[in-house]
């Protein structure tokens, strides 16, 4: 599977856990650091059905939200309001939430690669094959050109210093 395709079966999870719940979110990936903001339904039928089961599933009110962010290598979150999860839960989202980022990255940073859309900005990248192919002929060639001897100690054939007498 391609990185975007694996994006899209995390954020297909995400929504199952979300439709589940009776949240909404939003994924912000357009923009640094990547966010993901999840917020209770407003409307009143939902509202009334999480105030009947506020022991099993925790309370959120209207506009609360919980906001996820990765920066600095560590994953943070933001509260606004009152909006309580079980730990079971918001493990789950995590999870897929590293996930999504990681493979967004991927995909991002491969497109960037194979188009070319870093030269054109002046940034130095390496040189890196376009595909598997050239990078096979290109091994093939080291192999068959001769390789210096970076030995220090001389090689076996080599003449002796004749000083010595």
């Amino acid at each position: 599977m391609s990185e975007i395709s694996n994006y899209e079966a995390q954020k297909k999870k995400l929504q199952g856990l979300c439709d589940e719940h009776n949240f909404t979110f939003r994924f912000f990936k357009d923009r640094y650091p990547i966010t993901l903001v999840i917020t209770p339904i407003n409307d009143v039928a939902t509202q009334m059905d999480m105030l009947g089961n506020v022991e099993e599933t925790g309370y959120c009110s209207q506009d609360s939200s919980m906001c996820w962010y990765f920066e600095n290598s560590e994953l943070k979150t933001k509260v606004k309001g009152t909006f309580s999860i079980d730990k079971v839960l918001r493990t789950k989202i995590e999870n897929i939430l590293l996930k999504m980022i990681s493979f967004w990255q991927q995909f991002f940073f491969r497109d960037l690669m194979e188009n070319g859309k870093l030269r054109n900005f002046g940034v130095p990248v390496p040189d890196v094959p376009d595909s598997n192919s050239q990078r096979d002929s290109k091994q093939d060639t080291k192999q068959e050109t001769p390789q210096d001897d970076t030995d220090d100690e001389p090689a076996e054939d080599s003449a002796e210093d004749d000083t010595e007498e």
